[in-house]
């Protein structure tokens, strides 16, 4: 008889508990890590936390070495963290350039002229640690963990691995665009692009078994829409960045108050992003298929570990 709460086969609970188990913790972290009152200081415990919690369960629950993180450093992380950041900067940029050629916001003033030639870099730097640290413990969260317990949940009968990875991208980047749905000036419209940049952001993941490209788009995405270019990001108002300006243009094409995400143009902007991606992968020499750890089961994926991987 099959138990339904533990795989005798993986010596692990199931992947439904597993991720319930992930998200009673993570709830009450969160909550409890909201009083601080320092914005930038709350949101870099958060990503401590998460970090934290995410080690604990893929050791002890998820039963899984830390090579298996994504989070595993290494060169290779590194420059593809970097080049997550290069692909988002000129890709938001762009947005930018296309926007403001075309009449879609005026500029009406820079973070120097409006908080003075001394301090007008501090709320920008403290944005930047702010907008890594999301950019860090969502994709850890969302990508990581999410994505990848779903992953093998799905993965059983004649479902393959290819498959559940599949089924496990669509429902999490599902997810991720629920999660924007309550936030200011959302529409139908922005939710289902916050979808698609969680497929964008997937992408990378699987591939390459890393979630340093994702975590550098993600980070970048983030910080460059709104610390530097003056978009809103998600709905969310950006009071000092370098650049300021004043929204214009039909809401369809720009996004509106919502930012370019609300927008057809976040819908190329991100299409653009995911050929990007591929082109630096082809490049860097990536093949383009799932990562073993995603096109593998997971009693195979440990069989092929060597000794030395395993984590005391």
């Amino acid at each position: 008889m099959i138990n339904p709460f533990f795989n005798n086969d993986e010596l692990r609970l199931r992947a439904f508990f597993r991720i319930f188990l992930f998200i009673f913790f993570l709830v009450p972290l969160i909550a409890l890590n909201s009083f601080i009152p320092i914005e930038w200081l709350e949101y870099s415990m958060r990503s401590a936390l998460v970090l934290g919690l995410y080690f604990v369960v893929l050791k002890y629950i998820d039963a899984r070495p830390w090579q298996e993180s994504g989070l595993s450093y290494s060169k290779k992380w590194l420059h593809e963290c970097l080049a997550g950041i290069a692909i988002a900067f000129f890709v938001m940029s762009l947005i930018f350039l296309v926007e403001w050629l075309s009449g879609g916001l005026t500029i009406t003033g820079f973070g120097w002229q409006r908080n003075g030639d001394i301090y007008w870099l501090l709320p920008i730097l403290a944005f930047l640690i702010q907008m890594l640290s999301v950019g860090f413990y969502e994709e850890v969260i969302s990508r990581g963990f999410l994505l990848r317990n779903i992953a093998e949940g799905f993965t059983f009968g004649k479902t393959t691995p290819f498959l559940g990875t599949v089924i496990a991208i669509i429902i999490s980047s599902s997810l991720f665009g629920l999660g924007h749905a309550g936030n200011p000036n959302a529409t139908i419209f922005a939710v289902l692009n916050i979808f698609l940049a969680g497929i964008m952001l997937a992408i990378p993941f699987v591939i390459t078994g890393r979630l340093a490209l994702s975590i550098g788009l993600h980070f970048a995405w983030n910080f460059f829409q709104g610390g530097f270019f003056g978009f809103s990001i998600s709905g969310m108002v950006v009071r000092n960045s370098v650049i300021q300006i004043h929204q214009e243009g039909p809401e369809w094409w720009t996004g509106g108050a919502f930012g370019p995400e609300g927008g057809l143009i976040g819908v190329l902007g991100i299409i653009l992003i995911m050929i990007l991606i591929i082109i630096y992968l082809k490049v860097t020499g990536v093949p383009l298929e799932f990562a073993t750890s995603f096109s593998n089961n997971f009693t195979e994926n440990r069989r092929k570990l060597k000794p030395t991987d395993e984590l005391a």
